[in-house]
């Protein structure tokens, strides 16, 4: 079904059906907006994989154990999206050799 067709039969629906889907549109795109959110605090602190395993000791009580499921799905995400992490070398050794 082509965009235009899909509108004018949501222009066509009574106006509380409109309303109902204008909010779960609006509420889908913030969901994902905040899911890239919370990709980035990982991206920016700690490594993801420390700071997982930091909050899944530390869990006492099922609402810990959700935020920590939660901190493990946005550091999963953040590796799907941007990539694998990158490995730095801080110091290169250079060596003569025989000729």
């Amino acid at each position: 079904m082509k965009i235009h067709s899909h509108l004018a039969l949501l222009r066509s629906k009574p106006e509380h059906i409109r309303r109902r889907v204008a909010f779960w549109a609006s509420f889908g795109i913030t969901a994902l907006i905040f899911v890239f959110w919370l990709a980035s605090f990982s991206a920016v602190g700690l490594p993801a994989s420390s700071s997982v395993a930091k909050a899944l000791d530390e869990v006492n009580t099922p609402a810990q154990s959700m935020v920590a499921a939660v901190g493990s799905l946005a550091g999963n995400l953040k590796d799907r999206i941007f990539g694998p992490k990158k490995v730095e070398f801080s110091t290169v050794e250079v060596m003569a050799g025989e000729r």
